[in-house]
């Protein structure tokens, strides 16, 4: 039994410490845009998605298990963030930002 429960909390150190890394990549990335291309993109300011990714990057910090000072599912809604910022705010991003035009 105790062999199941350290194999569980190995996972669940790697599922948490994997969000918090794609919690501060978004956090980082929604950093290089100016505010122009996000009301280009017709997407919610930059100081709304730079705000939302900051929270979810460091919740995601407090919730890894040395620490576990948040509940799991307020770190899930911190993924959740991260994920819509890459599967659909960042595509609009790179569609109407002149870096990435021509790719």
């Amino acid at each position: 039994m105790s062999a199941l429960a350290s194999a569980q909390s190995i996972v669940f150190l790697i599922l948490t410490v994997a969000a918090f890394a794609v919690e501060l990549v978004a956090f980082v990335d929604s950093l290089r845009y100016r505010d122009e291309v996000y009301r280009a993109a017709d997407k919610k300011s930059k100081t709304f998605w730079t705000v939302l990714l900051g929270i979810s990057a460091a919740v995601g910090f407090l919730a890894m298990p040395p620490l576990s000072l948040m509940p799991i599912f307020i770190s899930l809604l911190g993924f959740v963030a991260a994920a819509v910022y890459f599967t659909d705010v960042r595509k609009g991003l790179r569609s109407v930002d002149p870096r990435y035009r021509g790719r």
